[in-house]
């Protein structure tokens, strides 16, 4: 690991003193006015936080509200050694590295790193992830391979998002939002509260937000990244003497105009001008997207156990255009043999997915608490490309106008079958085992057909493959209670990623297959309630070993004058850290959280052709990507009482040390600098129907790059949008 700067070792030193906390602190058994205790649902059943033997951060869904946070990409920050982020060409989609592995594809062949999770429920693709995220009760964020539990593609770990159920108790809440750059925004839910007898309950919640964007294109005068975003979220609750049903129907459609991205050729890194939200392009392009789906979650309680039942139906379409060569008019000329024509890209993603989860926990043995199930999951996924490369191979560059040059299908069938249990040795020593068996089975079928005349010609290449993959993956460890206050635990886990083909490719030996990937993490960790309740504590230092990491390498296309980006197993990476999560309530008005997250990683084994050139070379020396050694997060939250009203202040720092964005080449420009944002809130509310809330994000407006990516030809990068100060009104009934 690189020596540390002088702000790094300030945020190290700070996170040294908490942790000797725990060996210097008397630890005092709970209290009732001390902090509230947090439930997760971390190992299938509903659990203190507290009492269980993974690293986990837990972000409520009131503070998110409370933030002004709309998306995925708004929590970046808030959980240590966790990256949340956008991609640079592709808006709505969620790029996540979890502990220095990363993903950030959406080839729909492509599967995620680190499973997000809405309901219990696996959200395949990493399109529709950017989306805005309504009626959220609590995020759970477990650090670490999941694959005993969560299974395929939680070989980094698990995002779990839970959603608000229906209450007991009839009424309307609503909340109004206005700010800065045209923002505008309503969430309205209504709850129905018991009716039939007190057995159905009901819950909908409707949102939209409109945004103008940030980016302003100089070419047109357009405004960039501009958002329409409707969402629709209805619950019901339905009750029985033995048996709890919630059947949820969810809707999103999201529409944006103009991609918001750097000019590639004249101003790749969008510096040039002074302005990093001013750019030039000859086309804006736009995204449509849209996803519903059907979730039903049932609990059948016994008198031997509890069964669960976790059903899912889920269709997504993802439409986008955008400029791809990044000229203003027709200087620089563009390279190849061609210089005058303008290129525009297009690709329209068809997701469809069904799952189902069926699963015993017993938890009524004093000595065994085992879970033990089966998971299903079908998928469908569809990629159209278009290319629109202006006169005289179209007429005009607009998206109507464009050529369908690519069509790629995918079909996967997975079937799992796991089970994990607590042994109770005694009332203060637990261990833990588990296993699951998964069997991947993936179709890919890749036509390209070439553009029309009076472009160059040549046959369709039809491709096609059905490959097979199966893969244990287990789970051992062990609990020591000290005390009702103090937990150390040791663990070894593992986790799986399929291997997977390119729908990218327009040759044979590039669509694939390229190997599964596996991450074998050994972990010890810590966590105590101290000082009666009032500092909660969670530490964890590990160690993991990931074999045939899959990233990005280029490869001759069918034309044989140009590249195309393809997945290929690239070697072994060696990761190691150590995080740290804590909670202070200083006084009954005064409330603190603080974690830190520090985190080595390096190729073990990086030999391979990854410039084309027909060598194979070593690249150990390349950064891993999105894998920054330090990271920090701390809030300070404060309240003053004003007879039945009160006024609350609120303010958080997110810490995130230089890292490298692209993992391709170690040069300054593909590095995100070491970055601290700051958010903050004062909300006055007045008794428990109404607030106020003044909010604002990136109050220091820093222009750090979000993401520097390398398309084909040149780089890219999109920054953090600048300050923005809304003003939001919450009124309920």
């Amino acid at each position: 690991m690189e020596s540390l700067n002088s702000t790094e070792r300030t945020v190290f030193g700070s996170a040294l003193g908490l942790f000797a906390l725990l060996f210097v602190a008397p630890v005092v058994a709970d209290e009732n006015d001390g902090l509230e205790e947090v439930i997760v649902t971390a190992q299938k059943v509903e659990q203190n936080v507290q009492e269980v033997p993974i690293s986990v951060s837990v972000i409520a869904g009131s503070f998110i509200e409370e933030a002004g946070a709309n998306n995925i990409s708004d929590l970046n920050g808030m959980s240590p050694n966790v990256i949340f982020q956008t991609m640079a060409l592709v808006p709505n989609t969620a790029s996540i590295s979890t502990r220095g592995i990363g993903f950030f594809d959406t080839d729909p062949f492509a599967d995620q790193k680190t499973q997000v999770l809405i309901d219990g429920i696996p959200h395949a693709r990493i399109t529709g992830l950017g989306h805005d995220q309504i009626d959220i009760e609590r995020i759970e964020v477990l650090r670490g391979p999941q694959g005993t539990l969560f299974g395929r593609n939680s070989l980094a770990g698990t995002v779990n998002i839970i959603t608000r159920d229906a209450d007991s108790v009839p009424g309307l809440t609503a909340r109004f939002s206005t700010g800065e750059y045209g923002l505008t925004k309503y969430v309205v839910a209504a709850e129905s509260g018991q009716v039939l007898n007190d057995s159905v309950r009901a819950r909908i919640t409707i949102s939209n937000r409109q945004y103008d964007g940030h980016i302003t294109n100089a070419f047109n005068g357009n405004q960039l990244s501009s958002q329409d975003s409707n969402s629709l979220r209805l619950k019901l609750g339905h009750s029985l003497t033995n048996v709890e049903t919630t059947l949820t129907y969810y809707q999103v459609d999201e529409d944006m105009y103009g991609i918001p991205k750097s000019n590639l050729v004249q101003d790749p890194f969008g510096r040039l001008d002074g302005d990093v939200h001013l750019i030039n392009l000859d086309i804006d392009g736009f995204n449509n997207s849209s996803e519903a789906g059907f979730t039903l979650l049932s609990d059948i309680n016994l008198r031997a156990g509890t069964i669960s039942i976790a059903a899912n139906s889920h269709d997504s379409d993802f439409l986008l255009y955008t400029d791809l060569d990044g000229r203003a008019g027709t200087h620089p000329p563009a390279p190849g043999r061609n210089p005058k024509l303008k290129v525009n890209i297009g690709f329209d993603i068809d997701h469809a997915q069904e799952s189902l989860e069926v699963r015993f926990h017993e938890a009524y043995s004093d000595r065994w608490d085992y879970v033990a199930g089966i998971f299903v999951f079908w998928e469908k996924s569809l990629r159209l490309f278009y290319q629109n490369i202006g006169p005289p191979f179209s007429r005009t560059l607009e998206f109507e106008d464009s050529v369908l040059t690519t069509i790629a299908k995918q079909d996967t069938d997975s079937f799992a079958v796991f089970a994990q249990t607590d042994f109770h040795v005694n009332e203060r020593i637990s261990l833990v085992a588990g296993g699951r068996l998964t069997n991947d089975t993936k179709s890919a079928n890749v036509g390209n057909y070439g553009l029309p005349p009076p472009a160059p010609q040549r046959p369709p290449i039809i491709l096609e493959n059905t490959t097979t993959w199966d893969q244990p993956t287990w789970k051992l460890g062990a609990k020591y209670e000290t005390s009702d206050s103090l937990m150390w635990y040791v663990t070894i886990s593992t986790g799986y990623k399929a291997g997977g083909f390119t729908s990218r490719a327009t040759v044979a030996e590039n669509v694939g297959p390229y190997d599964a990937e596996y991450v074998r993490n050994h972990e010890a960790g810590v966590k105590a309630n101290l000082f009666e309740n009032r500092v909660r504590l969670s530490g964890a230092v590990f160690i993991a070993d990931y074999a045939d990491l899959v990233g990005w390498v280029r490869r001759t296309n069918s034309t044989g004058r140009g590249t195309e980006p393809i997945h290929e197993n690239l070697g072994d990476v060696s990761f190691s850290g150590l995080e740290l999560d804590s909670t202070w309530l200083i006084t009954s008005n005064l409330n603190m959280d603080f974690s830190i997250g520090m985190l080595g990683a390096a190729w073990e084994n990086f030999i391979v052709d990854l410039n084309n050139d027909g060598i194979a070379t070593d690249n150990s020396h390349l950064d891993i990507l999105m894998a920054p050694k330090l990271t920090a997060y701390g809030a300070i939250s404060y309240t003053t009482e004003l007879g039945s009203k009160k006024l609350e202040y609120s303010l958080d720092a997110r810490f995130q040390s230089r890292y490298n964005t692209s993992g391709e080449s170690n040069d300054e420009i593909f590095y995100r600098p070491t970055t601290t944002l700051f958010n903050g809130s004062i909300t006055f509310a007045w008794r428990t129907n109404g607030s106020i809330s003044l909010f604002g994000r990136n109050l220091l407006d820093k222009t750090a790059p979000r993401m520097n990516q390398r398309t084909s030809l040149f780089p890219v990068a999109i920054y953090e949008p600048p300050r923005t100060l809304g003003l939001e009104l919450r009124l309920s009934y």
